[in-house]
């Protein structure tokens, strides 16, 4: 069974809202923990368009970002994974995002997959913006990799008022089929 580190959510969603706004500075943050400083979060959720018809992929997608070397943390999404290395992170998001996409097939219920270097909070926003079928990622991914992923640019978001705007990333990795929506920014 894989690791799994256990966290309170202060955010008071329900862990099915697939409709959340993004997070904003009225909301608290989570307390900083220096061990996982450099962290890279994958974010999981769901865009349920009707009644989903497939399995609930919540322990595929477990076992494949286990395998891909993900500590997975128990929140108040269906998936929250924590990586050392940030391409490793994103692997294992295209990866998961591909494999749900051609093993479950469930056009009712599309992954919604935030990728975020650094705090936690923060991944949790990046994930918000994204659509059903979609990888947002932000800056600090960018800039980790030295901007060699598969991407375009979708916006400039502020995530925190305290903080710098990032940039946030469209995967266009072509291994999944990718949703070109705008992502989903609180005006």
């Amino acid at each position: 069974r894989p690791k799994r580190y256990f966290r309170n959510s202060s955010f008071g969603f329900s862990r099915k809202n697939c409709s959340a706004k993004l997070i904003t500075a009225d909301v608290p943050r989570l307390p900083r923990d220096p061990l996982k400083e450099g962290q890279t979060y994958v974010c999981i959720d769901y865009e349920v368009d009707g009644e989903p018809q497939g399995e609930d992929p919540q322990n595929f997608l477990e076992e494949i970002l286990s395998d891909g070397g993900a500590t997975l943390i128990d929140y108040e999404l269906p998936i929250v994974a924590s990586f050392d290395d940030v391409g490793v992170a994103m692997e294992q998001a295209v990866v998961a995002q591909w494999r749900t996409q051609r093993e479950i097939n469930d056009r009712d219920r599309k992954l919604r997959i935030g990728v975020h270097l650094g705090e936690l909070d923060h991944a949790v926003a990046v994930m918000r913006c994204a659509n059903g079928n979609q990888i947002v990622f932000s800056g600090t991914v960018d800039s980790a990799t030295g901007g060699i992923l598969d991407a375009r640019p979708m916006a400039l978001v502020n995530i925190w008022s305290d903080s710098e705007p990032t940039q946030l990333w469209l995967s266009t990795d072509s291994r999944p089929d990718i949703d070109g929506r705008p992502l989903r920014i609180p005006t």
